[in-house]
Protein backbone atom coordinates (compact mmCIF):
# COMPACT_ATOMS: atom_id res chain seq x y z
CA UNK A 1 0.00 0.00 0.00
CA UNK A 2 1.43 3.22 -1.14
CA UNK A 3 0.53 6.67 0.55
CA UNK A 4 1.38 9.49 -1.82
CA UNK A 5 2.07 13.37 -0.35
CA UNK A 6 -0.61 14.69 -3.44
CA UNK A 7 -2.37 13.88 -6.67
CA UNK A 8 0.75 15.11 -8.73
CA UNK A 9 2.83 12.52 -7.24
CA UNK A 10 0.14 9.80 -7.42
CA UNK A 11 0.02 10.70 -10.96
CA UNK A 12 3.41 10.48 -12.18
CA UNK A 13 3.81 7.38 -10.13
CA UNK A 14 0.91 5.53 -12.13
CA UNK A 15 2.50 7.13 -15.35
CA UNK A 16 5.49 4.86 -14.02
CA UNK A 17 7.72 8.62 -14.65
CA UNK A 18 11.38 7.72 -12.99
CA UNK A 19 11.62 10.71 -10.12
CA UNK A 20 15.28 10.73 -10.67
CA UNK A 21 14.14 12.75 -14.09
CA UNK A 22 11.90 14.98 -12.53
CA UNK A 23 14.01 18.15 -11.98
CA UNK A 24 11.48 19.31 -8.88
CA UNK A 25 12.12 16.21 -6.96
CA UNK A 26 14.58 14.50 -4.31
CA UNK A 27 16.57 11.88 -6.24
CA UNK A 28 16.94 14.37 -9.41
CA UNK A 29 18.53 16.87 -7.26
CA UNK A 30 20.55 14.15 -5.50
CA UNK A 31 21.63 12.88 -8.45
CA UNK A 32 23.02 16.11 -10.43
CA UNK A 33 24.36 17.03 -7.41
CA UNK A 34 21.98 20.33 -6.95
CA UNK A 35 22.74 19.90 -2.93
CA UNK A 36 24.79 22.48 -1.73
CA UNK A 37 25.43 20.60 1.71
CA UNK A 38 28.36 17.94 0.19
CA UNK A 39 30.19 21.44 -0.17
CA UNK A 40 30.69 21.85 3.51
CA UNK A 41 32.54 18.67 3.52
CA UNK A 42 35.93 18.44 5.06
CA UNK A 43 39.01 17.97 2.85
CA UNK A 44 41.54 15.43 3.83
CA UNK A 45 44.74 16.73 4.60
CA UNK A 46 48.18 14.92 4.06
CA UNK A 47 50.32 14.05 7.05
CA UNK A 48 53.68 14.72 5.99
CA UNK A 49 56.37 12.06 6.31
CA UNK A 50 58.99 13.48 8.12
CA UNK A 51 62.58 12.02 7.30
CA UNK A 52 64.43 9.43 9.62
CA UNK A 53 68.09 8.70 9.77
CA UNK A 54 68.47 4.94 10.05
CA UNK A 55 71.57 3.48 9.39
CA UNK A 56 72.65 1.17 6.61
CA UNK A 57 73.89 -2.52 6.59
CA UNK A 58 77.29 -2.20 7.56
CA UNK A 59 77.22 1.08 7.98
CA UNK A 60 76.10 3.56 10.69
CA UNK A 61 74.26 6.26 11.48
CA UNK A 62 77.19 8.37 12.54
CA UNK A 63 79.57 7.49 9.55
CA UNK A 64 76.41 8.35 6.98
CA UNK A 65 76.19 11.89 9.21
CA UNK A 66 80.19 12.32 8.73
CA UNK A 67 80.34 11.51 4.76
CA UNK A 68 77.33 14.02 4.33
CA UNK A 69 78.67 16.51 6.24
CA UNK A 70 81.79 16.52 3.95
CA UNK A 71 83.30 18.77 1.47
CA UNK A 72 82.32 18.36 -1.75
CA UNK A 73 86.23 18.47 -2.82
CA UNK A 74 87.48 15.82 0.02
CA UNK A 75 85.02 13.60 -1.33
CA UNK A 76 86.56 13.80 -5.02
CA UNK A 77 90.02 13.85 -4.08
CA UNK A 78 89.08 9.82 -2.27
CA UNK A 79 87.33 9.23 -5.26
CA UNK A 80 90.55 9.58 -7.61
CA UNK A 81 92.83 8.07 -5.32
CA UNK A 82 90.49 5.03 -5.40
CA UNK A 83 90.65 5.07 -9.50
CA UNK A 84 94.10 5.79 -9.47
CA UNK A 85 94.76 2.58 -7.01
CA UNK A 86 92.47 0.34 -9.14
CA UNK A 87 94.38 1.36 -12.53
CA UNK A 88 97.96 0.52 -10.97
CA UNK A 89 96.41 -3.05 -9.48
CA UNK A 90 95.16 -2.91 -12.96
CA UNK A 91 98.26 -2.55 -14.99
CA UNK A 92 100.48 -4.82 -13.04
CA UNK A 93 97.87 -7.66 -13.12
CA UNK A 94 99.25 -6.76 -17.16
CA UNK A 95 102.12 -6.65 -16.74
CA UNK A 96 102.76 -10.02 -14.78
CA UNK A 97 100.68 -11.72 -17.37
CA UNK A 98 102.33 -10.66 -20.29
CA UNK A 99 105.44 -11.25 -19.02
CA UNK A 100 104.17 -15.09 -17.76
CA UNK A 101 103.42 -15.52 -21.34
CA UNK A 102 106.50 -14.60 -22.32
CA UNK A 103 108.81 -17.13 -20.38
CA UNK A 104 106.25 -19.89 -21.75
CA UNK A 105 106.78 -18.83 -24.73
CA UNK A 106 110.70 -19.27 -24.73
CA UNK A 107 110.54 -22.14 -23.04
CA UNK A 108 108.12 -23.89 -25.62
CA UNK A 109 110.60 -22.69 -28.32
CA UNK A 110 114.07 -24.10 -26.36
CA UNK A 111 112.40 -27.39 -25.91
CA UNK A 112 110.97 -27.73 -29.90
CA UNK A 113 114.66 -26.52 -31.28
CA UNK A 114 116.69 -29.35 -30.87
CA UNK A 115 113.19 -31.99 -32.04
CA UNK A 116 112.98 -32.49 -36.17
CA UNK A 117 109.57 -32.01 -38.15
CA UNK A 118 107.95 -34.88 -38.72
CA UNK A 119 108.01 -36.92 -41.90
CA UNK A 120 105.31 -36.87 -44.70
CA UNK A 121 103.05 -34.37 -46.52
CA UNK A 122 99.69 -32.64 -45.88
CA UNK A 123 98.34 -36.44 -46.58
Amino acid sequence: VFKFLNAKVKKLYNQRLKPSKLAWTFLYRKQHKKDKTEEFARKKRRVAKSASNRSITGVSVEVLQKKRSEKVEIRQAARDAALREIKERNTKAKAEKSSSKKSEVSKTKVANKGAKPAKGGKR
